[in-house]
């Protein structure tokens, strides 16, 4: 959880590869490349795949990305991946670009995993993952209320100052609902305790061969926001650890914590999963991951539509989604709240489908598509369509690229290379790399691992 939190503070792409950097740079394309624990969480049935080695480790890796239309610009990346306060000008041009243009983080983390194959009875792994999903999308005249607080002379008549505190007054107010319509903010922050087992189930390397798999999570729920505005109406609900708000133990009915470290909530999480290999030279995968809830039972909330007659700060100052966060419902209160005991989320299930072809021993090509099944914070707003290739250059060298699209994130041309030395494997990997080399994407990613071993 340390380590999440730690990489939460610096930038953060709904990786549908989550922290694989061999798989980021084929395109996303996983769901019948990976193996060994890299399977976990992607299609378990991978684990049981015949390698040339017994046991894998891996510690630290690490995938992420932002997206944006706004990311188009230079002086509004320099803003964001900033740890500076930001001034009222570019609080100003913010506002101005992040109107409707919305912008996707998503985060993965795993410090640690490994995998161990016993003849005869199958491959078992474990890893322990730490994830966040961020998207806003802020319509209306949300971006420039949140974004210039009082200073948004379109709404706000006059700014009065009672010697302490600046107050910015409308003498028309509207409902947040009416000034947030369509806006879109969502949140989802786990830890998640991953064991998984995957098996031949039957056939040879000469022929057809079926494989299987399960996966089982215990998921810590660290922080969940989900808000939308939709015909006039706002409405989300909360569930917010992390120290990301302070509450009383008479605001919530729920357990109140304000412990960083101490979760919010606590769920459970399946993965199924399918393989077949044809002589070894074309694998087909499907699994159904994510399948489950979490339920939150501290620091529980129920947003609140009202109206806004009234703005007592003066924007937003920080561009760190957690920030974002605590300022809107901490710090600033622009959003209402009252208390809830507990509620129920489903886990952002996806069905992923894939194929790959061993063309020569050196060049695998592939292509994935990931669906989301349910419409819940964290998930994927569209689906992830991938295709991508890996060509081993010389023994240890190993170049990987690819064409992405979905997911909430535009096309993309992803990347890697990775150093396979036998016993020790490395890499680096981008989803997109014409991000390097001018101002015309707007995705920021990365994807890296140098502690990978395999006896």
């Amino acid at each position: 959880m340390l380590t999440l939190a730690l990489a939460i503070s610096s930038a953060t792409l709904a990786q549908s590869e989550e922290t694989s950097f061999g798989a980021t740079g084929r395109g996303g394309t996983a769901t019948s490349f990976v193996t060994d624990y890299q399977a976990i969480g992607i299609n378990p049935a991978n684990l049981g795949f015949a390698t040339d080695y017994g046991f894998a480790i891996g510690l630290g890796e690490v995938g992420y990305g932002v997206f944006s239309d706004a990311l188009v610009r230079d002086d509004v990346r320099g803003i964001l991946f900033s740890e500076d306060s930001i001034t009222q000008e570019e609080q100003q041009l913010l506002a101005q670009e992040f109107l409707d243009a919305g912008v996707t983080m998503n985060l993965d983390v795993m410090p640690f995993g490994f995998s161990l194959r016993l003849p005869k009875v199958g491959t078992f792994g474990f890893a322990i993952k730490g994830n966040m999903a961020y998207h806003t999308r802020f319509a209306g005249q949300a971006a420039s209320i949140v974004w210039e607080g009082y200073n948004y002379e379109e709404y706000i008549d006059t700014v009065i100052f009672d010697g302490t505190t600046f107050y910015g007054v409308a003498y028309e107010p509207l409902s947040l609902g009416e000034l947030f319509e369509d806006t879109e903010i969502s949140l989802n922050v786990n830890t998640e305790f991953n064991f998984a087992y995957g098996r031949k189930i039957f056939g040879s390397e000469e022929g057809i061969s079926l494989y299987g798999g399960i996966g089982y999570r215990y998921i810590l729920g660290l922080a969940y926001l989900d808000l939308d505005s939709e015909s006039g109406n706002f409405t989300g609900k909360a569930a917010l650890g992390m120290d990301l708000i302070e509450l009383e133990p008479g605001e919530t009915p729920s357990d109140v914590t304000t412990s960083p470290f101490e979760p919010v909530g606590r769920g459970h999480g399946f993965d199924l999963g399918l393989s077949m290999k044809i002589r070894d030279g074309l694998t087909f995968g499907v699994s159904l991951v994510d399948i489950g809830n979490v339920t939150y039972t501290a620091n529980v909330l129920t947003i609140n539509d009202f109206t806004l007659d009234t703005i007592a700060f003066s924007g937003l100052t920080s561009t760190n989604p957690l920030d974002l966060v605590s300022q809107l419902i901490g710090d600033e209160q622009l959003i209402e709240y009252s208390g809830e005991e507990s509620f129920t989320v489903q886990l952002p299930t996806k069905l992923r489908i894939g194929g790959s072809v061993k063309l020569s021993e050196t060049l695998d090509v592939g292509l994935d598509a990931v669906f989301p099944t349910n419409e819940v914070a964290g998930n994927y707003t569209t689906p992830v369509l991938g295709i991508g290739a890996q060509l081993r250059l010389i023994k240890f060298l190993k170049l990987s690229a690819g064409i992405s699209a979905g997911g909430g994130y535009a096309y993309n041309i992803p990347g890697g290379i990775g150093f396979d030395f036998g016993i020790w494997e490395a890499g680096i990997a981008t989803r997109d790399m014409m991000t390097w080399f001018g101002q015309e994407s707007p995705t920021v990613s990365g994807a890296f691992g140098f502690l990978r071993f395999k006896i």
